[in-house]
């Protein structure tokens, strides 16, 4: 017989001023990446994604950062990102939104402060959080009345492993503001991306001369300013594909769409497929 003793003292570094609460989890295959998220934001709750395979660049809030294998990201809640993976470029993660995250310092449901890098990378014991994601999905897969115990202390050791790589294993770089005039162009069209909105609307209402908005904002994010709002519209249809029984017709308005053909069509063209398609590959999976 082998015995073993377990420490008595436990010293946790996560400590929540409430409760956290695990919302949804999943997992997405390098294949299914092929079919990308485009911009979106969670308002309720922190996602981590914790990246196993693929190595990609993400656009997370005003950065464009590598994405690769061993990677923890973190999307405090409200800040904008874009999962560019795609044919070429496929990425295997693990996801979990944990909601009702109070940290003195920080604003609620923020696990870094918002001018932080949000790319942490883990070395030593990668493995052992991967074995620990699987377990939680089997556990959600196969759903059983213990479930729900089981993943709350789940959730806080998840949380626990994830602080620790955040804060005592390497320490975060704080980000230096060095595009005012693009965030403030950004904050514009994440308002209005739904409205019927042009470059000249921006221009106006900003008091900038057009090729100093086009210029200084794909300098800073990759995109022209009409190309970020039109990801903002797809990423916001893909949110309400996943998550509501809105028929596409009046997701493609809420959107800012005037047709539906013209909203299948910017769909496929951005994320390789149909949106009827991404509804069912979400929903059966």
């Amino acid at each position: 017989m082998l015995q073993h003793f377990v420490e008595e003292d436990v010293s946790l570094l996560f400590v929540s001023q409430t409760k956290p609460t695990l919302h949804y989890m999943g997992k997405i295959l390098p294949e299914i990446s092929a079919y990308p998220r485009i911009m979106h934001a969670h308002e309720n709750h922190v996602e981590i994604s914790i990246i196993y395979s693929g190595t990609s660049q993400y656009l997370i809030g005003d950065r464009k950062l590598l994405i690769q294998p061993g990677d923890i990201i973190i999307y405090n809640s409200g800040v904008a990102h874009d999962e560019l993976s795609g044919p070429e470029a496929q990425i295997g993660s693990y996801f979990f939104a944990i909601g009702d995250i109070a940290l003195q310092g920080l604003r609620p449901n923020a696990l870094v402060a918002d001018n932080v890098t949000p790319v942490f990378h883990i070395g030593q014991g990668f493995q052992t959080l991967l074995d620990l994601c699987e377990t939680m999905l089997q556990q959600m897969e196969q759903h059983s009345q213990w479930t729900k115990y089981l993943l709350h202390f789940e959730t806080q050791a998840l949380l626990e492993i994830v602080w620790r790589s955040i804060y005592h294993e390497r320490s975060p770089q704080e980000g230096k503001n060095q595009y005012y005039l693009g965030q403030k162009i950004k904050e514009y069209i994440d308002a209005h991306y739904r409205e019927p909105i042009s470059i000249k609307d921006i221009c106006s209402d900003l008091g900038l001369s057009e090729s100093y908005v086009s210029h200084t904002f794909k300098d800073m994010l990759g995109y022209s300013p009409m190309q970020y709002a039109l990801r903002c519209k797809i990423g916001e249809a893909q949110t309400l594909l996943i998550s509501t029984d809105y028929s596409i017709t009046e997701i493609a308005r809420m959107v800012g769409f005037d047709a539906q053909s013209h909203f299948n069509q910017r769909f496929i063209k951005f994320v390789g497929i149909s949106p009827s398609r991404f509804r069912k590959n979400y929903r059966n999976r």
